[in-house]
Order: structure tokens, then sequence, then C-alpha cells
């Protein structure tokens, strides 16, 4: 059974709807497959959907509940629950002031729909004994009526429109404050340019040991080289800097590349080396760098080495270590077919 078919059942089974642009549980790691199934039941909003980290495939769960104190209690509840200890071993569970997710991890075969009902009945039992359930107002300003369901940034809640244009308008206001904040581009370079200098001589001398010697050449791990220096890189950089912009995203990419560059002229002069049984010196480190682009672009496959380079280089400002901070929330309104309609602008990023 595909996922979108599976989910329509679920979706049936649960008396929700199933959303296939849901991203309710999307993040930096993590990605929705298919949308997601989502619905008020037994007064609780939940969510449930395939999601995939990487190679590794979970079913997970979501229900959220008004804010409260009793999380804590609440997830120790459910680790204890007689019944719940054979069905959590491949599982994770985490328990927020407003919501608990749920992540159950599976190979080949997805979670039968009688084993996930159990499982989402049971988190609807032990929360009807720790937390409160929505009372059929907005969750921001507890006053307004509102019963039809809203994402916000992919999660399902209840907010008033007022409550909707209240939170834009802060969170548009924290972007202009964000933007108009000085950047300390010198020190963020600086420690930038450091980090680089320091990640490109790791990496150099890590893949010299792996590989130097041994007549053994891996060219996917050098290919990916500049995501072992990028991360670090970007963190120092943004860090010191004080803020993310657009320049400071061009600086990490320079940075990054030189960084990688520079493990790279370690490495070949490694491999110089110990093919003509002399000293690794500075001298021969020079005299690589003299020739460096013959090194990078020897044959295709180091050209390809070289591609990935530049490219994963200026996908910088598109990663999690890099991208701008976005802070106003996307609302949408989720209809009866399952499609979604945003009711606000879409938050602009800083």
């Amino acid at each position: 059974m595909n996922a979108q078919a599976y989910l329509t059942q679920l979706a049936q089974a649960a008396d929700c709807l199933y959303v296939p642009k849901c991203t309710s549980f999307k993040d930096e790691r993590t990605s929705n497959v298919k949308g997601a199934v989502i619905g008020a039941r037994k007064g609780y909003v939940v969510a449930l959907a395939l999601t995939r980290m990487g190679r590794n495939s979970s079913f997970a769960v979501m229900v959220r509940f008004p804010t409260t104190k009793a999380a804590p209690q609440l997830q120790e509840a459910i680790k204890s629950k007689p019944g719940f200890s054979s069905l959590f071993s491949h599982k994770r569970v985490k328990v927020g002031d407003n919501q608990l997710t749920v992540s159950w991890s599976y190979a080949l075969t997805k979670p039968k729909l009688e084993e996930v009902m159990a499982l989402l009945d049971g988190l609807l039992e032990e929360c009807s004994r720790y937390v409160p359930t929505f009372s059929g107002r907005c969750e921001d300003c507890n006053a307004t009526e509102t019963r039809e369901l809203t994402l916000m940034n992919g999660v399902a809640g209840y907010h008033c429109l007022a409550c909707q244009m209240r939170v834009t308008a802060e969170k548009r206001r924290e972007a202009e404050e964000y933007r108009a904040r000085d950047a300390n581009y010198v020190l963020g370079v600086l420690a930038g340019a450091v980090v680089a200098a320091a990640a490109g001589t790791v990496w150099g001398q890590l893949l010299a040991w792996m590989e130097v010697g041994d007549g053994k050449w891996y060219p996917q791990l050098h290919a990916v080289g500049c995501f072992a220096v990028g991360i670090p890189v970007c963190l120092a950089l943004f860090k010191a800097m004080g803020k993310r912009d657009r320049l400071g995203q061009v600086a990490a990419i320079l940075l990054t590349l030189a960084g990688k560059w520079w493990g790279d002229a370690l490495y070949y002069s490694h491999v110089v080396a110990y093919s003509r049984e002399i000293p690794f010196t500075a001298p021969l480190i020079l005299d690589t760098l003299k020739s460096f682009f013959a090194f990078k672009l020897f044959d295709g496959l180091h050209m390809l080495v070289s591609a990935c380079d530049l490219a994963f280089s200026a996908a910088i400002p598109w990663t999690p270590w890099g991208r701008l901070p976005r802070f106003e929330p996307l609302f949408q309104t989720v209809n009866s077919d399952g499609t979604l309609t945003q009711t606000l602008a879409r938050g602009a990023g800083a």
C-alpha cells in the first residue's frame, strides 16, 4: 500500500482529515511523506504522518492540548503505561508544554492501522488524566470561539483571525528589529577564517590518514567535505557577527570553499610526499598550492568532486546552518476537502 492510500485509510479510521500538503512534523532533519492526517479527537488535536529522517522511516503521532505544567508527569505516565513497553521498543516519546510527539521507527512494513489506533487512543487516554482538552476557544487569547482548525507553520491548532494578525504583527516587528541590528563583519570573518583553517586542516589530515599509503581514494567522501567544513564555519561566523544576512552568507560560502580546498591541499601534499618518498614539509605544501588545480581537475572524478565543492558551498544559504531566520508565521485554513488556504501573507525572512 502506498503512502497516500495508507494515510487516506488512516484518516477514515481516525475520523480525521487527510491533508496531502500538511507539514506538521517537518523540521531541519525530518520531512513528511505525502502530508499528514489531522483532526480533533476526544477534545485534543491530533496529527498522524509518515516521516523520513535521512534513510530512516518512521510513523509519527502528535497530540496537542492547551498549555500545561504537567508535561513531566504525562511523559512518565506514557512510558510506564502497562502494555506500552513492547510498543515503545522502537519509539521515542517527547512531551512539551502543549503537545506530545511519538516517533515510531519501522523498516519495510508500515504499522498496521489497528496498531496505530490503539497507540493513538492510549495516548489520548493518558492525556485525559493529566492535561485539559481544548474548550472550543482560540488557544492564544482563550476568548474568541474558534472551532475550525488552522495550521500555524504546519502545526494544527485553534487560532482566531485577530490572534493571527496580532502574532504576525509581533513577529514582523521582531524581523524589522533583527534587520536593523548591526553585524560585526570583521569579527565574524576573522572567526570564520580561523575555524575554516582549523576544520580544513582536520579534514585534510583525516583523509590523508585514511587513504594515503593504502592506495585508496573515496570520491564520495571527498565530495561531501564542504558539509563537514561548512557547518562549523557558519556557526562561528554568524555567532561572531551577531546576526545572519546576505553578506554573511557570501562570506560563509567563500570561507567554506577556502577551508575545504586548504584541506585538499594538505591531502595532496601527503600524496606527493608518499609517492616521492620525501618529507611532508611547508615548502612541499607551497608547491602543491601552486599546482592545486592540476590536482583538482586531474580526471573526470576529480572534476566531479570539484563541482560538488562549488555546489555544496553555494547551497549554504538553504542549509539549516546558513539560511536566514524566518520570523513571521504562516497561517493556513484547513478546508473540508483536505486543501489548504493561506489566511495571511507568508512570513518574510530577515
